[in-house]
């Protein structure tokens, strides 16, 4: 399947900053079900786009831009074509093992919602371990109340 992303985040400033440095994480990596036909990145700003790879393997993009800035744009257009792999991602960058993302945190600990999910995909999913992770529970997981971002201007 070919997929087309486009994507647009504008930011207004009640005070124009004097410049801008953001790091960016919006460039989709090729793996064994997933292959990046193009993509591009635009930002309103005369500015430099420095690409790099950050400590987990990700794709990111960098860029300083000189102020006073009233507005920003960032646009990101692309294509990926995708294929079936049974729900199954191979091929990837992974500069760490699993038991890194595996491991409970306080803030990750399951609360009482989560764990009822859990059980029921467990209950009707069976022992099989990929069977269990193409289960569909009869019940949709819980909402999370939506984290609000601290940054200081809006985003539209």
């Amino acid at each position: 399947m070919r997929i087309r992303v486009s994507h647009e985040t504008t930011y207004r400033y009640e005070q124009p900053p004097k410049g801008v440095i953001q790091t960016l994480r919006m460039t989709p990596r090729n793996h064994d079900g997933q292959y990046v036909v193009n993509w591009r990145i635009d930002i309103s700003a005369d500015c430099r786009l420095d690409a790099q790879e950050d400590a987990f393997g990700n794709l990111t993009h960098t860029f300083n831009a000189d102020g006073p800035l009233e507005t920003l744009r960032l646009t990101v257009d692309g294509e990926v074509e995708t294929q079936d792999t049974h729900g199954l991602v191979c091929g990837t960058v992974e500069h760490f093992p699993p038991s890194l993302f595996l491991r409970t945190t306080p803030l990750t600990a399951p609360d009482a919602a989560i764990m009822g999910f859990a059980e029921d995909v467990r209950g009707s999913g069976g022992t099989e371990a990929l069977g269990l992770l193409h289960t569909r529970p009869a019940r949709p997981p819980p909402r999370r109340k939506p984290s609000r971002s601290s940054a200081a201007c809006a985003r539209t």
